[in-house]
């Protein structure tokens, strides 16, 4: 319809109800003001973000989700963007803040399980909104280890001959003596000749400082020293030969490997320290 000088255009503007498409039109025509609004629109977009319900649902859309994370007495929640490329290396760095807990000192549990992959992202460990996890970990810095003190020396005892008047007890006595100072030092001895022998084939590739092979033929040399003295102290009687003839090849074993240890401890300190 025109209008006209006989048609004047009337001076009242036409209601146009809120929900009608038009209402939409007019709503995002730059010409109209934010008063001409309707009301119930504002209130009504409002309402919707204030609702928890649609609110989640929005931020879900959107990529973003929240966690619960429990410290001890103490629960955070914690936004996570898009846990789809959020790493854990990630969510423990804001853990660390918020806890105090170095980094390197924490742990994340999920369902009783740590997150050990931390460049894994949080959905490769099935970790969703709502999803409860845990912390351990000490907030403390870790104690240095004590500077190890060596054992206190014992004093062995000096093996007791047997009182016996068969020739045959003192004879295995004798032999189990033996035993009991070199086999258990077999596999140090080999061990200690392969590292300082110039003549050893198998010198394995890594070797001890000089100080340390010091302190290993001291002790392999105290040890065998000490049974050639029990050796050396044993009685036996004169007409008791296979006794006797035990005793020798006993101090042979013992003296062979002494000097096995001592030669090559002379070849280890020819090249010096």
């Amino acid at each position: 319809m025109r209008w006209s000088d006989d048609n004047p255009k009337p001076w009242f503007r036409p209601f146009v109800h809120p929900s009608s498409p038009s209402s939409a039109r007019l709503a995002t025509s730059p010409k109209l003001s934010q008063a001409s609004v309707p009301p119930l629109l504002g209130r009504a977009a409002m309402q919707s973000l204030r609702n928890p319900f649609r609110r989640a649902k929005a931020e879900n859309a959107s990529g973003l989700i929240h966690i619960q994370v429990k410290w001890g007495t103490h629960k955070f929640n914690i936004p996570i963007e898009n846990p789809e490329i959020t790493q854990v290396s990630q969510l423990a760095g804001t853990l660390a803040h918020h806890t105090g807990i170095p980094v390197d000192q924490l742990k994340i549990v999920y369902k009783g399980a740590v997150l050990k992959d931390q460049s894994l992202t949080l959905s490769a460990y099935g970790i969703t909104d709502g999803s409860l996890l845990a912390v351990v970990g000490n907030k403390d810095p870790i104690p240095q280890a004590p500077t190890p003190t060596p054992p206190p020396q014992v004093v062995k005892k000096k093996n007791k001959q047997p009182e016996t008047n068969d020739e045959q007890v003192l004879t295995d006595w004798i032999r189990n003596l033996v035993k009991g100072v070199v086999d258990p030092l077999e596999a140090s001895i080999a061990t200690f000749v392969s590292q300082t022998s110039k003549d050893a084939t198998n010198r394995p590739a890594h070797i001890p400082p000089f100080d340390t092979l010091q302190k290993e033929h001291a002790r392999l040399n105290e040890f065998l020293l000490r049974g050639l003295l029990d050796l050396d102290g044993i009685e036996i009687p004169s007409e008791w030969s296979n006794a006797r003839m035990e005793r020798k090849m006993g101090v042979r074993r013992v003296q062979g490997d002494l000097t096995r240890i001592d030669d090559a401890w002379g070849d280890r300190k020819r090249l010096g320290a």
